[in-house]
């Protein structure tokens, strides 16, 4: 059993301002790596720059190995880069399905499972939105693998090699393209890595850009967790204070998901919401406006996605309601991700409500207090990261 850790200062974390060693101009130098086929658009001419006075550029040494129809678009190089930003947290062979430069299915090796069983498993987790991906992998691509890419519409393959035979394969597809990166295990990922030179730069309309330092995670494993996290509130009635904990803490199956939820979460657009299973995601929701419709609409998307792959006819209209035809409940004994924390604890009754038996998130809202015993209630476990990991792009 782990002591009780009190977060109740979390909330602090989010109203108190963190200085930066920002210069009152700054210049940054560009230089050119590839003419891209067109930007996002096919009305927009785009070009890839790489950041000149940093090493990470030159090292990770993204290139084009088979060009397919005219080249990388800008949403291909996107999807492959966000990918990688993924992927660098993995050590095991992993796949991420990339669609509009958010994760449609990820999965990670789950008991010594093959790379092409790995992964028709993240391309099955959505295989409707897995039609026109790009295909990103921290293993080379082997024949097997490449065989299963070929059997449905993928735009692209980015993989740190290509085996012998592999290009021949996806030559088969005259307009896949395939791309070869290195050292991915290069990339800073974590609070302490070398980012010198390294810049998050957001662009706005008005003429303006947003710079801050890259996002670096404190997480590197379970230590790094607050598996027992603890929150004191003072009663407005009584005027005595009370303490709230965790009561049940996640099994060893539990935080390898948990884990893995909480780095595919950082690279999905907030507010951000995952589920995952057996190192599989089960349902991704991302970019939406509130904490509890992110929740609903991930749960909505695990049911038709489970309806959809047992060919299951359903009413889009009529959301999950055909969901008791299944065989199975896809998000029976699995965990869920927040990028932020849960405001109110209706997040919490609602994925219980589905089977889901432990949650990762940041933690410090206000009723921290409410979600604690909504958690309880349920026998659930869950964790706090103490870091927040909002992505709006």
């Amino acid at each position: 059993m782990h002591k009780e850790i009190d977060v109740t200062n979390m909330t602090r974390s989010y109203r108190t301002r963190v200085k930066g060693e920002f210069p009152s101009e700054l210049v940054i130098s560009l230089e050119k790596e590839l003419d891209l086929r067109y930007g996002e658009n096919p009305n927009q001419p785009g070009s890839v720059y790489r950041l000149k006075g940093t090493s990470i550029a030159e090292l990770t040494n993204i290139h084009v190995v088979k060009e397919g129809k005219e080249g990388l678009s800008a949403t291909n190089f996107m999807d492959i880069t966000r990918a990688l930003d993924i992927l660098k947290f993995f050590d095991a062979p992993s796949v991420a399905i990339m669609k509009h430069n958010i994760p449609s299915g990820f999965a990670t090796q789950f008991e010594g499972n093959s790379l092409s069983e790995i992964y028709k498993l993240a391309r099955d987790s959505d295989a409707r939105s897995a039609f026109g991906s790009v295909v990103v992998l921290n293993r080379p691509l082997d024949v097997s693998t490449a065989e299963e890419i070929t059997k449905t519409f993928v735009e692209c393959v980015a993989a740190p090699g290509f085996e012998e035979g592999t290009i021949e394969i996806l030559g088969r597809k005259k307009d896949i393209r395939a791309v070869c990166f290195s050292n991915l295990d290069k990339l800073p990922k974590f609070v302490g890595d070398n980012v010198e030179g390294l810049y998050d730069i957001k662009i706005l309309p008005t003429g303006r850009a947003i710079v801050q330092k890259p996002y670096l995670s404190r997480i590197r494993g379970p230590e790094d967790l607050v598996l027992k996290p603890l929150v004191k509130r003072v009663d407005k009635r009584t005027g005595v204070e009370k303490e709230y904990v965790v009561e049940r803490e996640p099994t060893s199956a539990e935080l390898r998901d948990l884990l893995t939820a909480w780095y595919v979460n950082i690279g999905v657009r907030s507010n951000g919401i995952v589920f995952v299973k057996n190192g599989v995601t089960v349902a991704i929701s991302s970019g939406q406006q509130e904490r509890v419709g992110a929740v609903e609409h991930a749960i909505i998307k695990a049911y038709q996605k489970a309806m959809d792959k047992e060919k299951i006819s359903y009413d889009p209209l009529e959301g999950a309601s055909a969901r008791n035809k299944l065989s199975a409940n896809p998000l029976e004994r699995a965990v869920v991700s927040s990028d932020a924390f849960f405001p109110f604890r209706d997040s919490i009754d609602l994925i219980a409500r589905v089977g889901v038996t432990a949650i990762i998130q940041p933690g410090g809202s206000l009723n921290d207090h409410e979600v604690i015993e909504a958690v309880n209630e349920h026998k659930m476990a869950m964790v706090y990261t103490l870091e927040r990991c909002f992505g709006h792009f």
